[in-house]
């Protein structure tokens, strides 16, 4: 009967050791993956930015202008092109509306 007390507490310990010895890998493990994560984290918040400056350049107006000028043949139109429209059918009843600014279909031939 003793034998057998002594075989249950070697198994008991052996497991507890076991359990122990398991949970400190699986928490190195965790660490590791952690500090990968972090690091990719910390790639994408660059590309990230890096992408934010790029949109920034291709979507500045002087930038739209400049191309919408040599590869579409655009160009401002002339003073007596424009006209102004009032009011709008988007205003919010918080917002200030200006005047809608339209190139009038008639005069954009006579502008070249």
């Amino acid at each position: 009967m003793k034998m057998m007390q002594w075989g249950f507490l070697i198994i008991a310990l052996s497991s507890t050791f076991l359990f122990y010895v398991w949970g400190k890998a699986d928490v190195v493990r965790v660490g590791y993956e952690l500090d990968q994560l972090s690091k990719q984290k910390l790639a994408l918040e660059q590309e990230h930015d890096r992408l934010q400056i790029v949109f920034s350049q291709l979507t500045a107006m002087d930038r739209i202008a400049q191309e919408a000028s040599r590869q579409l043949n655009m160009r401002a139109p002339a003073p007596g092109q424009v006209i102004l429209v009032a009011g709008g059918f988007h205003k919010m009843p918080e917002q200030k509306t200006e005047p809608l600014r339209v190139a009038r279909q008639d005069l954009i031939g006579e502008a070249h």
